[in-house]
C-alpha cells in the first residue's frame, strides 16, 4: 500500500548552521511539503525573522506547513504551574503557524502522581482541542511502549487525544507488533520513520540522538508495518524522524534529499 502523506520531515534532524530560511528552502527543493517543528526551532525562525508571523510567512513562501508542533513535557511531573506555562508558549505558536497535531511526551523514568500527570494532560488536551494530541512512548521513560502509552491515553480519556508510532523507539521496546495491531488505527495521528540496529550501542538516550538509521537498514519488518496501518485504515501524515550523526555531517542539501528518498519504503505500491 502506498500512502498519501510522505512529504514530512522533522526539522531538528537537519544538520546545523544554515539558518532557518535556508533550511526551509533547501527542504522544499527536495520535495518536503509538511514539517515536524520543535518550540526551540520555531524560536529559532522568530529570532531570525522577528516575529512568528513572519515564521508563518516563510513557511508559506516555501510551499511548507508546520503540521506538528514538539512537545509538551511538563504534565509528567504533575507541576500544573510549570504544564500550564509551557501550553501557553504552545498555544501561541499554534495560534500563529496552525499545525494539525501537537506532540507530549515524558522523558523521566517515572512519575511520582501518575494520576495528576494524567490529569494534567487530560486538561491539555481539553484546551488544545481541537487540534490533534500525539502521545510518544519513550524505551527509557514511564511511557515506555505502545501498551503503556494507550493504558494512558485511555486512562485521560479525550476525544482529542492519540499516538506518535515512531518505529525507532518501537525497534528499542521489543517490536510488539501485536500491540500496534489492537490501536485503533484512527487514533494513530503521526508516524516518525527511521531503523534500528539489532543490538543498541550504548547508552539508549545518544544513539535516540545520533544512531538512527534510515528505514531499511536495521531490525523493523516494513512489510508487516504497513500491512499493519493498512488494514487499520491508519491514514495521517507520515515523515523521517532519522537522529543521526551521519546525517548531520552532511551538506544541507544531500540530508535533505537523503532524507526525502528514506520514505521512498512507504511511498512503493
Amino acid at each position: 500500500m502506498a500512502f498519501s502523506r510522505t512529504e514530512l520531515l522533522c526539522y531538528a534532524t537537519l544538520p546545523d548552521g544554515y539558518g532557518f530560511e535556508n533550511t526551509l528552502a533547501a527542504a522544499a527543493e527536495a520535495g518536503f511539503t509538511e514539517l515536524s517543528l520543535w518550540l526551540m526551532s520555531v524560536d529559532e525562525g522568530r529570532q531570525e525573522l522577528g516575529s512568528l508571523e513572519a515564521v508563518k510567512d516563510c513557511l508559506d513562501r516555501h510551499g511548507l506547513r508546520a503540521t506538528c508542533l514538539e512537545l509538551l513535557l511538563a504534565w509528567p511531573s504533575g507541576d500544573a504551574s510549570a504544564a500550564d506555562e509551557e501550553l501557553a508558549v504552545m498555544q501561541a505558536a499554534a495560534a500563529v503557524l496552525e499545525p494539525e497535531i501537537i506532540m507530549a511526551g515524558c522523558m523521566e523514568p517515572a512519575m511520582a502522581e501518575r494520576d495528576r500527570a494524567a490529569a494534567l494532560l487530560k486538561r491539555q488536551c481539553r484546551a488544545l482541542a481541537p487540534l490533534k494530541v500525539a502521545l510518544e512512548f519513550l524505551p527509557w521513560s514511564a511511557v515506555p511502549d505502545i501498551a503503556s502509552a494507550r493504558t494512558l491515553a485511555e486512562a485521560v480519556d479525550e476525544d482529542n487525544l492519540g499516538y506518535v508510532f515512531d518505529s525507532w523507539h518501537f525497534a528499542r521496546s521489543g517490536l510488539d507488533y501485536a500491540a500496534l495491531a489492537a490501536l485503533p488505527g484512527d487514533r494513530i495521528h503521526f508516524i516518525q520513520l527511521s531503523d534500528a540496529a539489532p543490538e543498541a550501542a550504548g547508552d539508549i538516550i545518544a544513539e535516540t540522538l545520533g544512531g538512527r538509521l534510515a528505514p531499511g537498514e536495521g531490525v523493523v519488518d516494513w512489510s508487516r508495518l504497513c500491512a499493519i496501518f493498512a488494514e487499520n485504515g491508519v491514514n495521517c501524515p507520515i515523515g523521517t524522524e532519522q537522529y543521526s550523526d551521519r546525517v548531520k555531517a552532511m551538506s544541507l542539501p544531500e540530508a535533505c534529499e537523503y532524507l526525502y528518498r528514506s520514505l521512498d519504503i512507504v511511498r512503493q505500491p
